[in-house]
């Protein structure tokens, strides 16, 4: 490797390390904003989660009843997801509370549709994968966000800063250990420079 690939290596290292820990550092002490992009971005889970379900309502082989009920949870999903997609981006006053266990509702109605949905069509060819994945992890959330609904903000937010922290302060070790081996590197290449003139023969 070259002593100015080292230097690069350095560099970058240095500068993503040290803007994560800024970045996170920036996260700790920005929690209402974290809380509105927190419940954006379960609205956008919630939006993409019912257009899915309508888009892959046709090719379910299920009954008039279980359709209906499919079709109701997609919907619903969808109106909750833009709701909480808007309203964190408006200047409206709203209880993030109240925002949460409306989510959090929403959720556990669509696990539940989704674990119905995997057991009727286990034996049919349509892969129930998807579902269950979905089920599980939208039942996971809603039982954070019922347990936990005003601290899920700050306990995530505090999480990822933690992470950001850390993951920047190793980058900077990194960054530290790639100098060392860059001397050592530098310092090996002059010796061995060194003893390449000592051996050659002389005119």
């Amino acid at each position: 490797m070259s002593d100015t690939f080292f230097k690069r290596h350095l560099i970058v290292s240095m500068f993503l390390g040290s803007l994560l820990m800024l970045l996170g550092i920036f996260l700790m002490f920005q929690q209402d904003s974290f809380v509105r992009f927190f419940i954006s971005l379960l609205g956008i889970f919630l939006v993409g989660s019912g257009a899915s379900s309508l888009l892959a309502l046709k090719k379910y082989q299920l009954g008039s009843r279980s359709k209906m009920a499919t079709l109701i949870q997609a919907l619903l999903s969808i109106i909750v997801g833009l709701v909480a997609v808007i309203v964190p981006l408006s200047t409206a006053t709203v209880s993030w509370t109240i925002l949460l266990y409306l989510i959090a509702a929403e959720l556990v109605f669509s696990a539940v549709i989704s674990f119905l949905d995997a057991m009727l069509l286990r034996k049919s060819s349509f892969s129930v994968s998807g579902l269950l994945t979905q089920g599980v992890f939208s039942l996971f959330v809603a039982v954070l966000l019922f347990a936990f609904p005003e601290a899920i903000g700050t306990m995530l937010l505090k999480l990822i800063g933690v992470v950001l922290i850390a993951t920047g302060l190793g980058m900077l070790l990194w960054s530290l250990r790639i100098r060392q081996i860059n001397k050592q590197f530098s310092k090996s290449t002059i010796e061995a420079e060194a003893v390449i003139v000592d051996e050659s023969p002389s005119n």
